[in-house]
């Protein structure tokens, strides 16, 4: 009899340990990075860049596997200052920033990702007249 109970006892503990799942997650990456307006509306080629105008950086992620999103930070650089951005889901996102003057540079950090933006500013010029 003690040995009946022992047996039901075991396969009663197998069937519980093979029910335990291990959950599944979706991985985000990066897949670029691009300077754009506050808003999130592209830059168009050859645009004239406004000192009065509010400009942002843009991140585009996509998923990868099964299961649920877990939430992912994003490590990257402007002007070679380090920032985060988090994403709790894929697709896109982004930051406002302030640029300064020459060339702005932003790029995700251990990634091919890199943007270029160059600005002007006009704070060296006479007035003649």
């Amino acid at each position: 009899m003690k040995q009946k109970l022992y047996n039901i006892l075991i396969a009663f503990i197998i069937v519980l340990s093979s029910c335990s799942k291990e959950e599944e997650f979706k991985t985000i990456a990066p897949t670029s990075i691009a300077f754009v307006h506050a808003d999130g509306s592209a830059l168009q080629l050859n645009e004239c860049i406004n000192p009065n105008t509010n400009y942002a950086v843009l991140i585009k992620t996509n998923a990868a596997g099964t299961g649920d999103f877990k939430s992912t930070k994003v490590e990257y650089t402007l002007n070679g200052v380090p920032h985060i951005m988090s994403f709790v889901r894929d697709g896109e996102q982004y930051n406002a920033i302030k640029l300064v003057g020459g060339t702005n540079k932003a790029e995700v950090v251990g990634t091919p990702y890199k943007a270029y933006l160059y600005f002007t500013t006009n704070t060296n010029f006479e007035l003649v007249e």
